[in-house]
């Protein structure tokens, strides 16, 4: 709930669909609540314990594949069709991004999933990872199976090379 929660919700889910929150013990209220002032009203339960149910239910549960900063640049080099997109908004993409990388701010990702090939290996960034994880879920759920975000974001990929 840290961080601007219900903006990046309301980016990538549609607002006539059931929601089950996954939140900490006692935050249910105020996660339901956030998305109610952004027109999200179907929230109809919460999973308390989310860790615990995840971890009792291992087959219902998918693992995204986070990436370091020098693990990306492995993959990118053995990989000549990797996808890369770049899930910032345009001014922070202007201030710097990974070469060759796609940019599709988060907020059009679910509009924009046409422009990219759902059978090529695809890795996703933001500025420090919240966003990339979010829209690497999104990614997963609409048919690329191969997704990875990089852990860090781009402020890590740009560390990396600075000090390289």
């Amino acid at each position: 709930l840290e961080g601007r929660y219900a903006e990046f919700a309301g980016s990538v889910l549609a607002s006539d669909v059931d929601i089950v929150l996954f939140t900490e013990p006692g935050q249910e209220l105020e996660g339901k609540n956030r998305l109610a002032r952004i027109g999200f009203d179907r929230v109809i339960g919460y999973v308390d314990n989310p860790f615990e149910v995840m971890f009792s239910h291992r087959d219902d549960v998918q693992v995204g594949s986070r990436l370091t900063a020098k693990a990306f640049d492995q993959r990118a080099a053995e990989l000549r069709d990797l996808q890369v997109v770049d899930v910032r908004n345009p001014g922070e993409v202007e201030a710097g991004a990974i070469p060759g990388a796609i940019a599709i701010p988060v907020g059009q990702l679910p509009s924009r999933l046409s422009e990219l090939d759902p059978a090529k290996p695809t890795v996703v960034y933001c500025a420090g990872g919240y966003r990339s994880s979010v829209a690497a879920s999104l990614l997963r759920r609409n048919g690329l199976a191969d997704v990875s975000d990089i852990l860090g974001g781009y402020g890590a990929w740009d560390e990396s090379h600075q000090n390289a």
